[in-house]
């Protein structure tokens, strides 16, 4: 339980970030040259929960860790697409559709974290 706790924790620290570069690109719709951020998170997660590559074992503290660590955190790109003649390559359409997604991605985020804790203060008063 405390494990979907913590992977709902970082979705949602992902979700964040993503509404921070959906608010800028927005912010920046007509600055000349500017490059649109995307955050990437749920492809590194699938990655991560599929098993795909390796985890070295480590034997003492000291050794340094190899292969895909449970961390998922979001990656922040740029796109390198220009769609306008200044250079800008924000599509406000299509920032607005992300944004959208991802407040209701927040959302179902919250709500799934908050029964995930009712579903802990159930079982601590049963005891």
């Amino acid at each position: 339980m405390l494990q979907n706790i913590n992977l709902v924790q970082r979705a949602l620290d992902a979700s964040v970030l993503r509404h921070n570069a959906i608010s800028n690109n927005i912010a920046n719709v007509n600055t000349p040259n500017y490059k649109p951020q995307k955050v990437i998170f749920e492809d590194i997660l699938k990655q991560e929960l599929s098993g795909a590559g390796f985890d070295g074992k480590r034997t003492n503290a000291k050794h340094i860790p190899i292969g895909l660590a449970v961390s998922s955190q979001p990656l922040i790109t740029q796109e390198p697409t220009v769609m306008q003649n200044s250079g800008n390559g924000v599509d406000m359409d299509s920032e607005m559709t992300e944004l959208t997604q991802n407040s209701i991605w927040y959302q179902t985020l919250s709500y799934q974290i908050s029964e995930e804790f009712n579903l802990l203060k159930t079982a601590i008063k049963s005891r």
